[in-house]
């Protein structure tokens, strides 16, 4: 069975995805070099980059940026946006769970998996083996930053499934449904978008789910491959953590 996220990610996800956080990217980033303390200059990969708003606010502020992506529209998309802005990044295709056709060992100084991107793997076992390859790119003292849901915020949550209508960009409805399979400890979602932008509206299902773990099982986890946690917090924009409550967790991990 093929994995979700190699289809999942086209153009018409990305608008909804990433328009209506286009300007909060630079508070993001600003969040994560302040609490990492990473020095200008430093090295940068960006896991899960989409279209590269926030390698692009990284470049921005002087560091030397690598974005990496599996989705060809959205590196496509990053590097165009790049030229516009001026800076300069490099943007790679690939699998975040195998960096090493792309990099060397010991080759960052900061890693980020940022705006929930850690979980999407078919077995448990890969998202730990994500886990490993960011502490193999990362220099000795490098610093890992990871945005993605809090477990027991979410089954908290998600104790009924819901269901949601909202118009995240002009004239495209959607309905968001979902629900927390506990058994699995995974969020199962399904997005039925109605783009009416043209005179003939078309409708479009988008089905995916995520590993879910709580924040002692995932700093348990980055222990494991060899990581020394830091600091946490809840939303990348800076919110305070609360183990029971908050949606997602932000945790600083260091090599």
């Amino acid at each position: 069975m093929k994995e979700w996220w190699k289809d999942f990610f086209g153009p018409l996800a990305g608008e909804i995805m990433f328009t209506p956080k286009a300007k909060v990217s630079k508070n993001e980033v600003e969040q994560v070099i302040k609490r990492t303390k990473t020095p200008k200059r430093a090295r940068v990969l960006d896991l899960a980059c989409g279209i590269g708003r926030h390698s692009i606010e990284f470049a921005k502020k002087g560091f030397e940026v690598t974005g990496l992506d599996y989705s060809k529209p959205y590196i496509a998309s990053a590097k165009r946006s790049a030229s516009q802005e001026k800076v300069k990044v490099q943007f790679v295709k690939g699998d975040m769970k195998n960096l090493r056709p792309h990099f060397a060992s010991e080759n960052f100084d900061l890693v980020v998996s940022l705006y929930n991107s850690f979980g999407y793997f078919k077995s448990r076992k890969d998202d730990f083996r994500m886990l490993q390859e960011v502490h193999r790119v990362l220099k000795p003292g490098g610093k890992f930053v990871l945005n993605t849901l809090n477990g027991e915020g979410v089954k908290k949550r998600l104790k009924n499934p819901i269901s949601m209508g909202r118009e995240p960009i002009k004239k495209v409805f959607m309905i968001d449904s979902a629900k927390f399979d506990e058994k699995k400890a995974q969020t199962q979602a399904e997005w039925t978008i109605v783009d009416a932008r043209k005179s003939k509206a078309k409708i479009h299902r988008l089905k995916f789910h995520q590993n879910v773990y709580t924040n002692p099982q995932l700093k348990a986890l980055l222990r494991k491959a060899g990581f020394t946690i830091e600091t946490t917090w809840g939303l990348l924009h800076g919110e305070a953590f609360d183990r029971k409550k908050s949606w997602h967790q932000t945790i600083v991990a260091r090599k």
